[in-house]
């Protein structure tokens, strides 16, 4: 075992970002998966183009990538685990090429750009690979999770607005929040303020019998929107 004389003043580093911590971190099972996510995070920062991918190969070959996943994620079959853990988990998205027979994985951060890149590559806009065919891989299907929830319907993320929605996603039983985004796509007022009101409004007073004799939908504007319906985070 080499001893470790502590990080440079200057030297490369792998971004995560802090929605991660947040987002993905709590729902994250197995060490396999954190690992994964790791050197998978670390490759594609340091590749270049549109189409940054990188296969469990590539990660098992790295330098320290066999001995940290046999130390703490039972090796080989630890690392594949752990790459489709992630993809599940929506922190990493996949795709399958199929050529001349054989068959590989590619995996891509799950950022904008990505998803542009994949969204392309299965509507044979571009060829990720030389004579392959497009193979797509769909995550298992998991209940949404709040984040995912508000980058769907509302937008992007920020930092005060991601705190707000920890303390939903503890205060509130998930399918609450999942009819609650539902209820205000309705109301067309996707906005995280209205989503607040009907689940305090919920808590106080129960949650309205899914019914014909339901309040009608200008009864619920006026019950959750005050009768207005305003911009704004």
């Amino acid at each position: 075992m080499s001893d470790f004389d502590g990080f440079p003043g200057i030297g490369k580093g792998t971004v995560v970002p802090n929605l991660f911590f947040a987002a993905v971190l709590p729902e994250v099972h197995t060490p396999g998966a954190l690992l994964a996510f790791l050197w998978a995070s670390r490759l594609l920062q340091e590749k270049r183009g549109d189409t940054r991918f990188v296969t469990a190969a590539e990660i098992w070959a790295q330098p320290a990538a066999e001995e940290s996943f046999a130390n703490l994620a039972g090796g080989e079959k630890g690392l594949k685990t752990g790459l489709s853990e992630c993809v599940e988990l929506r922190a990493l998205l996949a795709i399958g090429l199929r050529s001349a027979g054989s068959e590989e994985v590619l995996f891509a951060s799950n950022d904008p750009a990505s998803r542009r890149t994949i969204a392309r590559a299965r509507a044979g806009e571009i060829t990720l690979r030389p004579d392959s065919i497009v193979v797509p891989i769909e995550p298992k299907e998991r209940r949404p999770g709040i984040f995912r929830l508000y980058e769907e319907n509302i937008g992007t993320i920020t930092a005060m607005v991601g705190e707000r929605l920890l303390e939903a996603q503890d205060r509130y039983p998930a399918d609450w929040i999942e009819d609650a985004f539902r209820e205000a796509a309705e109301l067309n007022a996707r906005n995280w303020r209205y989503i607040e009101t009907i689940l305090r409004n919920w808590a106080e007073e129960g949650r309205p019998h899914e019914t014909p004799g339901r309040d009608s939908l200008e009864d619920r504007k006026r019950k959750y929107l005050g009768g207005a319906l305003r911009p704004g985070n």
